[in-house]
């Protein structure tokens, strides 16, 4: 197709277009009917304008493609053009649409409603387990998230997820809903439920396990409600974004936001409003190597808020002041996958002159793929946490122990994973060793 073909057709969108946005606006009334032919003629002075670029996008093709010479018609159509010429010339046709449509009140391009999502089921089988701990075929998690469209800054995110409770009931629980403004890739402001942005997995793997290397998280990086002992989600305002510096990119994250609290042995992110009007605050750096160290990462963040308990009756059991270091690297190329996070707490209890508490948790998950489709991985993890410290003594899981984790990950195709577990949990604290399989088959969509 010739390019003034094309050329008269988008011209002919735009008329369209512009009839169609003027039409509904149409009234008997004479002054109303002044107005809309002073628009109509401002938006056909433009549609003139475009017309003289068109042509002179023309007269730059033709003089990009030199000389004709004495050719078939058929080769001289077929002469190479400046194609980053024709590209920008096209967007800049297309922000005149979208600006023509602006200036009428309307918008007649369809953004949509952009949706994905992930599912899972699983099997798992226990020796020496807690009695709480169930094993068979499960249900894992059916994931929704949508990013809905407002154009180039105004961003949006948000995340449901649908579980199964310990006696069978469905749970849905609203993982993400945040919405955002991009300044520029030097500045992106959120509002709203986020992860909290520190070290790599919490920011990597979400709650699709599709994508999630492993069937299991690190311990000490479960979601709130599976146990976890870290404030992995925050609702309030993060402001992050990323500089270049030559080949590699510098990014930050800074937040303010609602306090985590313990209610009856497990930690609350407070997404209603915070308990005890004490905010949490954090921040974090990271690298992301280009060049010769293309694939690594590496970063560092900062944590501090106070965190009450309260036992089952709401009864106020203790306040502590949680401070958080956190050091992260990975390392991951076609076929070789290197994760590392280490975190070290620093707790100081207000309630009593119990005085501060150090405790330390981290992990090292390493995995190599022998093709495209088979992945086998080995990860190690451990938590040595002291147990007088009023922030983990309140929470059920708030034990030291720790934990190997050897799996293989099959990729039935680029959007489902078939994975398989053999876990071992040693329970520090009261010597109790746990041997797991666990299968899984997740896809994401």
């Amino acid at each position: 197709m010739s390019l003034n073909c094309v050329m008269s057709r988008t011209l002919g969108s735009i008329a369209l277009t512009l009839s169609l946005v003027m039409a509904p606006m149409a009234q008997p009334l004479a002054a109303e009917s002044s107005t809309l032919e002073q628009r109509l003629e401002a938006s056909l002075r433009q549609i003139d304008l475009l017309s003289r670029r068109l042509d002179q996008v023309e007269k730059e093709l033709a003089a990009a493609r030199g000389p004709v010479k004495a050719a078939p018609v058929v080769a001289a159509e077929s002469a190479p053009v400046d194609a980053a010429s024709v590209d920008a010339r096209l967007g800049d046709i297309e922000r005149t649409v979208g600006q023509l449509t602006a200036a009428n009140g309307h918008d007649v391009r369809d953004t949509g409603l952009p949706l994905h999502g992930f599912a899972d089921v699983g099997l798992a089988w226990s020796r020496h387990a807690p009695a709480s701990q169930r094993d068979g075929f499960a249900l894992g998690s059916v994931d929704f998230y949508l990013t809905p469209e407002f154009g180039e800054n105004v961003k949006t995110l948000v995340e449901l997820n649908f579980g199964t409770s310990e006696d069978g009931h469905t749970q849905a629980d609203l993982e993400r809903a945040q919405i955002g403004y991009a300044f520029s890739d030097a500045l992106t402001v959120w509002l709203g439920r986020f992860h909290t942005p520190f070290g790599y997995w919490n920011m990597a793997f979400h709650h699709g396990a599709q994508i999630q290397p492993s069937i299991l998280r690190p311990h000490m990086l479960d979601f709130e409600d599976d146990g976890g002992i870290l404030p992995v989600h925050t609702t309030g305002a993060w402001a992050t974004g990323g500089v270049r510096l030559g080949a590699d990119k510098l990014n930050y994250n800074v937040y303010f936001g609602n306090g985590t609290r313990i209610s009856n042995g497990s930690l609350n992110p407070n997404p209603a409003g915070d308990d005890n009007r004490n905010k949490v605050f954090g921040l974090g750096m990271n690298v992301r190597f280009g060049g010769t160290l293309n694939g690594l990462a590496v970063g560092a963040n900062y944590l501090t808020q106070i965190v009450d308990a309260y036992d089952a009756s709401n009864a106020l059991l203790g306040s502590t002041r949680l401070n958080m270091f956190g050091a992260h690297a990975a390392y991951q190329t076609d076929r070789l996958e290197i994760i590392g996070e280490y975190y070290r707490l620093r707790n100081t209890d207000l309630s009593s002159a119990t005085g501060t508490h150090g405790s330390g948790t981290g992990y090292a998950h390493f995995g190599y793929a022998i093709d495209e489709r088979w992945v086998p991985y080995y990860r190690f993890e451990r938590a040595s946490l002291d147990q007088t410290d009023r922030y983990f003594s309140a929470q059920n899981f708030g034990r030291s122990y720790t934990r190997h984790v050897l799996g293989m990950r099959y990729n039935v195709d680029p959007r489902a994973a078939l994975k398989v577990e053999l876990v071992r949990y040693d329970d520090t604290a009261s010597r109790r060793i746990t041997d797991q399989i666990r299968l899984q088959y997740a896809v994401g969509f």
